[in-house]
């Protein structure tokens, strides 16, 4: 949702948290005489919101919901209607359904309401939105991920040139500090559990923050608890590695899931 207008309401412009991000941060309103009036989101874990303020901190609007996105009670402070819920979703107030770009979501199941248009390649339960609803967003409605990850000779000697030990050509990429059979378990966990999945052309990325765990470390010896899982479309392994952050997503990246920290 970039911009909404109608005749019953004013102009909106939502104004979100990053340029690839689908949690939303303001919106600006224009009434009929063009006068403006900006609004702050608020929102919980997860990115749905929660209140929304004006410039002075006044709350016009609060909504409290159940773990999946089902309202338990919503205050209109002011005649102010928000209708966004989790992140790329936005609520019919007729059906009581969410639309989730791709499919509607519904909150008092916590799920979608038609099956996954891509089928089985989504996962074999067409009809779940996410792991959980807390710490997870699926913005588009629909996960085109491979099923399984292959730790094929190929992939696994590119990492091994490039992240493991110190071969010439290649002492600027970061190293993974775990053995070999660490690495490549680490490896299937981020693939299993990631923290976010983008699709970058026909590639899927997984990446995942370790918080009690050391995976690799900087050129300059920096440790590193991060790590960055590439593959291909049918799930053979691309690359692997270590990394401070998390990637920057350029404007043709699509963001599968999110886990938010």
């Amino acid at each position: 949702m970039i911009q909404e207008t109608g005749p019953n309401h004013p102009t909106s412009l939502y104004i979100y948290t990053d340029q690839n991000s689908y949690e939303p941060l303001a919106r600006i309103d224009t009434d009929g005489n063009q006068e403006q009036h900006i609004r702050y989101f608020h929102t919980d874990l997860n990115g749905c919101p929660e209140e929304l303020t004006d410039a002075n901190g006044e709350i016009l609007w609060e909504c409290s919901f159940q773990l999946w996105g089902k309202r338990i009670h919503e205050i209109e402070h002011e005649s102010v209607e928000q209708n966004l819920r989790y992140q790329g979703q936005y609520l019919d107030r007729e059906t009581g359904l969410h639309y989730n770009t791709f499919r509607y979501y519904d909150p008092d199941i916590g799920r979608f309401t038609q099956p996954d248009p891509i089928g089985l390649l989504g996962g074999f339960n067409l009809y779940q939105y996410a792991p959980n609803g807390l710490t997870w967003v699926d913005p588009w409605g629909w996960s085109c991920t491979p099923n399984k990850i292959n730790l094929t000779k190929a992939g696994v000697k590119h990492v091994k040139n490039r992240h493991v030990g110190n071969k010439i050509g290649w002492e600027h990429k970061s190293k993974w500090t775990l053995n070999n059979a660490e690495m490549k378990s680490t490896v299937r966990n981020v693939f299993r559990k990631p923290d976010r999945i983008i699709k970058d052309g026909d590639r899927f990325i997984y990446e995942k923050t370790m918080p009690n765990k050391i995976v690799g470390v900087t050129p300059e010896g920096t440790n590193l608890n991060k790590a960055r899982v590439v593959v291909e479309s049918n799930g053979d392994l691309v690359t692997a590695f270590p990394q401070e952050v998390f990637k920057d997503m350029k404007v043709t990246d699509i963001l599968i899931f999110s886990k938010q920290r």
